[in-house]
């Protein structure tokens, strides 16, 4: 019997061998053939391998850059690069195709705004699956991010008076409370007498701002993630997991390392840790009463609407308290990464450019008075000053143009194309994830003239003025449509509050020399991207390269009232 067995199992294995073979080589046909029919139509492509399709355009990318840049560098490094894969043309097209079977799905990227539009404006279409697969191991894709329809609409309509002007108003005092903590901790690692202190990652304590203030905001909860001298079980568990979706998406390694059997338990332990942390909130406020808060939180405003329209049975609260918790973990996940990651970079181009720094202290000086150990006071008791600081704006925006954090992909129904209103040429989108390009966006001449500079005056320039932004849909830092980030508000009042609290007290400079003194030989000073040892890096969401290290000193503020008599 058993010398039957053999010979079966091993016909077994080859037939199961030959299958997936033979999946993969149809697969691969089906894409290969599918951009070899678009460029038969006329459309511009890229130079396309029947064999390898574009990943050999993928692979000078990667041989041109630092292993751990971010994806989202392609997009400019694309149209750098113009003149050699579209000779002729100044940009690339307002689509470009990118056939990276097996490493990805079939994307486009999309670097017209009237056309990026098209898929998120006039036609709301689902997110991309790749995108939802990321998403699945933190939520098993049951939030507010992945879900489609009748679902995401409930909760949209339930969540959305959390991130209203008002609400956050209210909110407020409590944000102003953690970025002062976050002022305190800088004081800590400034040097005597006006002096830097030691290099330290900038972004490690910007994440633990960032994850108190959603703490707050998401679970009227009080971490003191900041001071604690260990993070909290929730946090260690969230940013673990982060770290594991990020392998598991890694196309590189998928191979060998992604989705191994030590991984999906980790998963699973980290997702029963935050359940541990986030359920006796839940329950908590399932019990008490959500009117007693003056600010909405996103727990207490979901709390009240399962106690208004729920009957209250066990399956029911059941679904409900798991919906809850994926929405509470996407939200924590958000809410902290990219506030965390544009800091760094808001302060790494205020280094650069001190003539903005100056401006932005004399906007300080002239709205909130001209001792800054006082600015916060004057903003607790005074809110609505924060929004008579129109440059101080125009540095968050500029920031976030010139280093977005991401950009929507959505799934293309089938004949669905989206036209260039510019030459009326139609592009088929069947097959191809659509991908909104803010990189490519922000920094096109067309829109943003002189795009690679630092210039957040163009932001307050007048009607008429050359620096002033085109209309439309040119900023998607926050995407655009109804999906768009419900919670941009939040995170634009916690960056200028930042900008108002330590602006006008702290010098930040990168401090490259002694973190690789450090580091010793995992050091990587030949990791650049045009010039610059801080890029973006990240498998999916933005990070700035080493977490930006720095130095910082406490400044003896003058006032540039005081300068300018």
């Amino acid at each position: 019997m058993l010398g039957l067995s053999r010979p079966l199992l091993a016909t077994a294995v080859a037939v199961g061998f030959a299958t997936l073979l033979g999946r993969f080589i149809y697969q691969t046909f089906v894409h290969r053939s599918r951009v070899r029919s678009l460029k038969a139509q006329g459309l511009p492509i890229l130079p396309h391998s029947l064999l390898l399709g574009h990943l050999l355009v993928l692979a000078e990318f990667t041989q041109l850059h630092p292993p751990d840049v971010n994806i989202h560098v392609f997009h400019t490094w694309l149209s750098n690069n113009c003149q050699k894969y579209f000779p002729g043309h100044d940009r690339p097209p307002s689509v470009v195709y990118l056939d990276l079977w097996p490493v990805s799905d079939s994307l486009a990227i999309v670097s017209d705004p009237e056309m990026a539009s098209q898929f998120t404006v006039a036609r709301n279409l689902p997110r991309n699956s790749m995108v939802k697969q990321y998403i699945r191991p933190l939520t098993s894709a049951i939030d507010i991010f992945c879900t489609e329809g009748p679902t995401w609409k409930s909760w949209r309509s339930i969540l959305n008076p959390g991130f209203s002007s008002r609400n956050l108003m209210t909110m407020m005092p409590e944000i102003i409370e953690e970025v002062l903590v976050f002022v305190a901790e800088l004081k800590k690692l400034t040097g005597k007498d006006g002096t830097s202190g030691s290099v330290f990652s900038l972004e490690q304590k910007t994440i633990s701002l960032t994850f108190d203030v959603i703490c707050r905001a998401a679970l009227d909860m009080r971490l003191h993630d900041q001071t604690n001298e260990s993070a909290s079980p929730l946090k260690s568990a969230l940013l673990d997991q982060l770290r594991l979706m990020g392998i598991m998406t890694n196309a590189a390694k998928a191979t060998l390392l992604g989705r191994m059997p030590w991984h999906t338990a980790a998963i699973a332990n980290n997702n029963r840790i935050m359940r541990q942390a986030l359920l006796p909130q839940i329950e908590a406020k399932l019990k008490g009463n959500p009117s007693e808060r003056k600010t909405k939180t996103i727990i207490g405003l979901a709390a009240k609407s399962f106690n208004q329209t729920e009957p209250g049975t066990a399956g029911r609260q059941t679904t409900f308290v798991e919906s809850l918790i994926a929405n509470l973990k996407i939200f924590l996940f958000a809410g902290h990464d990219t506030v965390s990651s544009t800091t760094c970079f808001m302060f790494k181009l205020l280094q650069d450019n001190l003539q903005s720094l100056e401006a932005l202290q004399k906007e300080h000086d002239d709205v909130l008075g001209t001792d800054p150990e006082m600015a916060a006071q004057v903003l607790s008791t005074s809110p609505h000053l924060l929004s008579s600081l129109p440059y101080t704006l125009g540095v968050v925006k500029e920031t976030l143009r010139l280093y977005p954090q991401a950009g929507t992909i959505r799934d293309c129904p089938v004949g669905f194309r989206l036209t260039d209103t510019s030459n009326n040429v139609r592009y088929p989108m069947e097959g191809f994830g659509a991908w909104m390009s803010a990189h490519e966006i922000h920094r096109n001449a067309e829109y943003w003239p002189r795009p690679n500079e630092f210039l957040p005056e163009r932001w307050t320039a007048a009607e008429g003025d050359p620096l002033r932004p085109s209309q439309g849909n040119t900023w998607l830092a926050f995407s655009i449509g109804p999906r768009n980030c419900i919670g941009m508000e939040l995170a634009m009042m916690e960056l200028k509050l930042i900008l108002a609290l330590t602006a006008r007290t702290f010098d930040v400079e990168e401090a490259w020399d002694e973190w690789d003194r450090q580091r010793g030989s995992k050091a990587t000073p030949s990791h650049t991207i045009d010039g610059q040892r801080l890029y973006q890096v990240g498998i999916s969401t933005v990070h700035p390269k080493d977490g930006m290290p720095v130095r910082v000193r406490q400044r003896k503020h003058t006032s540039t009232q005081l300068a300018g008599t």
